[in-house]
């Protein structure tokens, strides 16, 4: 049977109801959300101390329902949007820069409400990235395709490699510590963390493999507190090992195990304000709070696909107003929340 010419008339009419329905899912979607963005640990009765606030995962966190039905009728499609997010810094003016393992490098821009794929001009192919930092506007790269370390202007572009070819061969984290103008990386193949100048200058090497006080077992992350102090995951040791900015070990915490104040696979870590030290874990699916002492919190998160938790969560980063966001792998998004007050 030959199919009837549909009139202008009946297209516009067509267009509207279509519009107007994801309008209205729009409305119940709304309603989910709003249940969602209401997430707070601990719960009720409990003083709230962490909040969910949003979740990124591309271009269409900056589209508005009734702008993302017109350009699905007008036969276009979203290309950048995150696949399997890796690590994650933050940078001034509202910028946020992603690592992502299938597809390269993310600018979030919250401020100007875009997002953008960067190192599509770089002479120096940006592939398989892993860690990322940022400091005194450049974002450090580690290049696990090179084993080198690309360093970038805070627009993305390209500006020069740090280390010979396969000089850091497993890097999982890179980490500034500004107020030093140096960056540390973890690699987890020779178990240790090079600290190095910003211009690649080596400073020191910090551990070597095995158990005893300041050496590693698989390193996966670091953070550096204002005081210069370093705190590595030595993920299979199963703890937190703390150095002076000397790299003199200075005390440590943590064993395996399944209850809380433990850790399965530790990944990234964090530190706030506060000096209070946020550690996720990738089998517990959360991630743990624990004062300067080592002593647990709270802990924040379970294996979910929605706002109340994560599926294998990778790396954490706290800004200077106790933001804090998480790469949430598997379920392809960054994670945010707020710490409200923990002192």
């Amino acid at each position: 049977m030959k199919r009837k010419k549909m009139s202008k008339v009946e297209s516009v009419l067509l267009t509207i109801a279509i519009i107007t329905l994801g309008l209205l899912n729009g409305c119940g979607s709304s309603r989910n959300a709003e249940k969602e963005s209401a997430y707070v640990w601990p719960e009720p009765p409990d003083t709230a101390r962490i909040k969910y606030v949003r979740t990124l995962r591309g271009e269409d966190d900056f589209t508005s329902g009734f702008g993302a039905v017109v350009k699905t009728l007008a036969g276009e499609k979203t290309v950048v949007q995150l696949s399997r997010p890796f690590d994650i810094c933050v940078a001034d003016e509202g910028r946020i820069f992603v690592t992502d393992v299938s597809q390269g490098i993310f600018m979030f821009d919250l401020k100007e409400k875009q997002v953008k794929v960067l190192g599509e001009e770089s002479p120096v192919e940006l592939k398989n990235p892993r860690g990322i930092a940022y400091g005194h506007g450049k974002v450090f790269v580690s290049l696990a395709s090179v084993g080198q370390i690309a360093v970038l202007d805070k627009e993305g572009r390209f500006i020069k490699l740090i280390g010979k070819p396969e000089s850091f061969p497993n890097t999982v984290d890179v980490v500034c510590d500004t107020n030093r103008s140096r960056i540390l990386i973890v690699d987890n193949k020779y178990h240790q963390i090079y600290v190095c100048s910003e211009n690649g200058d080596s400073i020191m090497t910090i551990g070597q493999r095995g158990v005893g006080d300041g050496e590693f077992n698989y390193p996966q992350s670091a953070a550096v507190d204002a005081d210069g102090s370093i705190y590595v995951v030595d993920a299979m040791n199963f703890r937190i090992e703390v150095f002076d900015s000397t790299g003199k070990f200075l005390r440590k915490f943590g064993k395996q195990g399944d209850a809380f104040g433990m850790f399965n696979r530790p990944k990234g870590i964090a530190i706030d304000s506060y000096k209070n030290i946020y550690v996720l874990d990738a089998i517990h699916q959360n991630y743990q709070i624990f004062n300067n002492n080592g002593e647990l919190l709270l802990y924040v998160g379970k294996y979910s696909g929605g706002n109340d938790g994560f599926e294998n969560p990778i790396s954490i980063a706290i800004d200077r107003n106790n933001t804090i966001y998480v790469t949430d792998q598997l379920n392809g998004r960054v994670q945010i929340f707020q710490l409200l007050e923990y002192k």
